[in-house]
């Protein structure tokens, strides 16, 4: 995450611009993407109480309502990244839109002949359809805040990301074993790979019924839920670019101004906005970020770091117009304050670590401590070598949020496995490494091969 403090900057101006335009904007189109309420499709949603009492969406997934379950087949959960919905997985044309983007002249092996993907080539792009037409029975997931009507998770409050690795995870996976009788292979893009460190290393609260008291690791839940045989346990776990070690700075000034914006917890709805104006957006967003490449190779800077990679975190040459569009408009939620000012206290001191403001004596705390030694903090990046399950890491090829040696060094810190299994995805960043141009031949295929050695 080095240089992760222009992304602040990003943060904070998206924060203002959102908060401007709030109040005009009335609400439109929310359910159209995945099954509008009242759909065929609701019978394959299944709500999970956590336990600290918020409502979670899981859907079972099929392209179509005429389409069937993949009954008895393994089992894989897709969980997005901050501020998304499950969406980020589910590219297709919503009902009412309307896309121009075909099929490649040439396209992947496993796309030849597929009769869904003539009817819908945006499906093409759909992580959760090409695993589907693989035959793996596909589960997608949205955190708690996040999700379109009938899709729409409760808890859309002030929230860590500690809360979802301790309290989301166990719900979403205890159900799926629930409904399906086997241990399910974790996919988690950005903060929903975050989340799977959390639960793999066996955190929870002190006291589970209080976010707020301290983090701890429980051994017996480590062995459990690193291919144990209880009602938690994970067959596998693949990180699509899923920060654990990062690395960044901030000025004492920008640190002062975003604890002070941040301090109060608080979820940041952006859906009014993106429901309406996300795909009006989309092209003007890739037009700015073609254009300031250019005039920075041009300075001789090709890689374009800090600013407008950061902000942005897309390569424009790997997404087009339509699936821009579409992740604006459909898959773009809101966020958390606490879970924001938790990946920004890794980025200023090099660890990820609970909420600094967990612990009674602790809440009243503006800004994060220094680490040291026995401060009763609990260290994620510190503990990676709890996780054993069997692991796959995928990285973008792009300095930006994400910092593609910082990403590696989950594989490398974690015990390891034979089936541990680390690439770096050419030619993306880190929004577009699942949904770009490339990922059907790129990204889908190392999935796929690496589900299949499990």
């Amino acid at each position: 995450m080095k240089g992760k403090g222009f992304a602040a900057v990003g943060v904070i101006a998206a924060i203002v611009l959102a908060l401007l335009l709030m109040c005009p904007v009335t609400w439109a189109g929310e359910g159209e993407a995945g099954g509008a309420s009242g759909s065929p499709q609701d019978r394959d949603i299944y709500t999970v109480r956590t336990v600290d009492g918020v409502d979670l969406k899981i859907w079972r997934y099929r392209p179509d309502p005429g389409s069937p379950l993949r009954e008895g087949a393994q089992p894989v959960i897709l969980m997005p990244g901050m501020a998304c919905n499950f969406n980020f997985f589910n590219v297709h044309t919503p009902e009412g839109a309307t896309y121009s983007t075909d099929l490649p002249e040439e396209p992947a092996p496993w796309a030849v002949g597929d009769e869904y993907l003539r009817e819908d080539p945006m499906r093409y792009y759909s992580l959760a359809y090409y695993l589907w037409s693989r035959g793996y029975d596909v589960w997608l997931a949205n955190y708690r805040g996040q999700g379109r009507d009938a899709f729409r998770s409760g808890g859309a409050s002030g929230y860590a990301i500690d809360e979802l690795g301790i309290y989301d995870m166990p719900a979403i996976i205890t159900r799926v074993r629930e409904v399906t009788g086997r241990k399910p292979v974790w996919v988690g893009h950005s903060m929903g790979g975050v989340m799977s460190y959390i639960y793999l290393q066996g955190a929870r609260f002190e006291n589970m019924a209080d976010p707020n008291s301290r983090v701890i690791s429980d051994p017996a839940l480590v062995c459990e839920r690193n291919d144990g045989d209880g009602p938690q346990a994970l067959k596998g776990l693949i990180s699509l670019d899923g920060p654990a070690y990062p690395t960044g700075n901030l000025t004492c000034l920008l640190r002062l101004t975003l604890w002070t914006v941040l301090y109060v917890p608080f979820y940041l709805d952006l859906r009014p906005i993106t429901a309406n104006l996300g795909g009006a957006v989309a092209s003007p967003v890739l037009g700015l970020e073609n254009l300031l490449r250019a005039v920075w190779r041009l300075l001789g800077c090709p890689d374009l770091l800090f600013p407008v990679n950061l902000m942005l975190s897309i390569y424009p040459e790997n997404l087009n117009a339509d699936i821009s569009s579409f992740f604006f408009q459909y898959a773009a939620d809101g966020f958390s304050s606490r879970a924001v000012v938790q990946f920004l206290d890794a980025c200023v001191n090099h660890k990820m670590r609970e909420d600094y403001r967990n612990g009674f004596f602790n809440f009243w705390r503006w800004s994060p401590p220094w680490p040291r030694p026995g401060d009763g903090y609990y260290y994620y990046s510190d503990n990676l070598k709890k996780i054993s399950l069997p692991t796959l890491v995928l990285v973008d090829a792009t300095r930006d949020i994400t910092n593609p040696e910082e990403v590696e060094m989950v594989h490398a810190l974690k015990t390891r496995d034979p089936r541990d299994r680390c690439y770096v995805i050419p030619g993306t960043a880190h929004a577009d490494i699942v949904l770009g141009l490339n990922a059907p031949t790129e990204l889908f295929p190392r999935i796929g091969e690496w589900l299949e050695s499990l």
